[in-house]
């Protein structure tokens, strides 16, 4: 399997009463479904800087204009993604929207096959959740807010 570096802008996409908003995606892994819940974002574009991309993301994929507050942390991570490794640094952005906004409307078609819906979490939801939910650390960091 090939493998290249990937850098990418994810935002921790907050309403008023602290919620947090994830992306629901089901792809194959090794023939199978898996399903994971992850925030709002993508990779960074040939000459893009990384708050560009996450305000491009989420015009994209929830047709909203944010703004997005300087990276509350920068990871490194190693995933599959489109038949590839990834050798992957995430760039986490902070920014507001209000409650009834998002809705998964500008996905392309590749999108459209794996991004299934778009919810609202509480911290009690996302810490007690058995699901998968990318990042890791996401109760953790809401307790802190």
């Amino acid at each position: 399997m090939r493998e290249r570096k990937r850098t990418s802008a994810r935002v921790l996409l907050r309403s008023g009463r602290g919620e947090v908003l994830l992306i629901r995606f089901e792809v194959l892994r090794g023939g199978e479904p898996w399903i994971f819940w992850a925030t709002p974002g993508g990779e960074v574009e040939p000459g893009e800087s990384p708050a560009e991309a996450a305000l491009r993301e989420v015009r994209e994929e929830l047709g909203l204009e944010i703004e997005v507050q300087e990276p509350v942390r920068v990871e490194q991570n190693r995933f599959e993604h489109w038949g590839e490794w990834m050798d992957n640094t995430d760039h986490f952005f902070t920014a507001q929207a209000q409650r009834s906004a998002p809705r998964l409307s500008g996905v392309t078609e590749a999108e459209r096959s794996i991004m299934k819906e778009a919810r609202w979490w509480t911290r009690a939801e996302v810490e007690a959740s058995g699901e998968t939910i990318f990042p890791a650390w996401l109760g953790e960091w809401m307790r802190s807010r």
